[in-house]
């Protein structure tokens, strides 16, 4: 790889984490297909880089959130184990499956996110109770309506099950799993959006480390491509977190479900063997 191509790899992922940690969806969802569809690198390959670089970049977003008080760090702990333990099984299988197949199940996973983020809510409201047998209700200040924000996560037996499945997307498609652990989240357990976004950007680090250890075994992450993803990561992190906090949700929703929509129809024509303008 050349100096262009590393260059490119830096910016994509800075891009990518800023747009992502904003909407708590994590970078590797727009990392994976951009790396692999418009960069050359191949999808396996780029899994893997994402992967780290999902893990640095949640060191970069959750230290801002947690500065702010915006984590739920006793849900995350429910959360954890269940999360971990799919993303080792979804890596597991990266180094097998076959290369068209991980390109299909990826461009399902995203046209899944368009469908989600057009019908639902910015935000499901939030519930506060007294009956809190787990002690998880929180609260955080929210600088874009001005005021604190109080809620207890609800349904958190099924929150924990399903996320199995978060992590197991996380380790298989290097998204990381706040693709579905928000919506999850915010939709099931009824917790705002931006703790929800917070509290999955502090658990995405601890979870996909035994997958990214996985991806070296394999040999999967290459040098040139991890390291400036990872590095771009970080500094995205950082900055897509701090504007989140200030953003109203409408406008970037509907950007994301443009992206989403044409990284998903790119990614399935080439799973078809159709050749897409631009890409590689």
């Amino acid at each position: 790889m050349g100096h262009l191509t590393e260059l490119s790899v830096f910016v994509v992922a800075v891009l990518a984490t800023t747009l992502g940690a904003m909407v708590g969806l994590g970078g590797g969802v727009f990392m994976v297909p951009l790396f692999s569809a418009f960069l050359g690198v191949p999808i396996k390959t780029a899994i893997a880089a994402s992967g780290l670089a999902v893990v640095v970049g949640s060191l970069g977003s959750s230290s801002v959130y947690l500065e702010h008080r915006m984590v739920n760090l006793r849900l995350a702990l429910v959360l954890l184990i269940a999360t971990a333990l799919g993303a080792i099984g979804g890596a597991l299988l990266v180094a097998a499956a076959p290369v068209n197949a991980l390109r299909l199940l990826l461009g399902i996973v995203l046209y899944a996110m368009v469908v989600l983020l057009s019908v639902r809510r910015a935000s499901v409201d939030p519930v506060a109770t007294s009956e809190d047998r787990f002690g998880l209700t929180a609260s955080f200040y929210d600088p874009a309506v001005g005021s604190d924000v109080r809620y207890t996560p609800q349904h958190v037996a099924p929150g924990t099950a399903l996320s199995t499945i978060a992590g197991f997307f996380s380790g298989l498609l290097g998204v990381g799993g706040g693709v579905i652990q928000v919506p999850l989240m915010n939709t099931l357990m009824r917790v705002p959006v931006k703790a929800a976004a917070a509290t999955s950007a502090y658990m995405v680090g601890v979870t996909v480390v035994g997958s990214v250890l996985l991806y070296y075994a394999n040999e999967l992450l290459i040098p040139q491509v991890a390291i400036p993803a990872a590095l771009g990561s970080f500094f995205g992190a950082q900055l897509g977190s701090r504007l989140g906090r200030r953003v109203r949700g409408l406008w970037l929703r509907r950007l994301l479900v443009a992206i989403l929509f044409y990284l998903a129809t790119t990614l399935l024509l080439q799973a078809l063997g159709v050749p897409v303008p631009g890409t590689r």
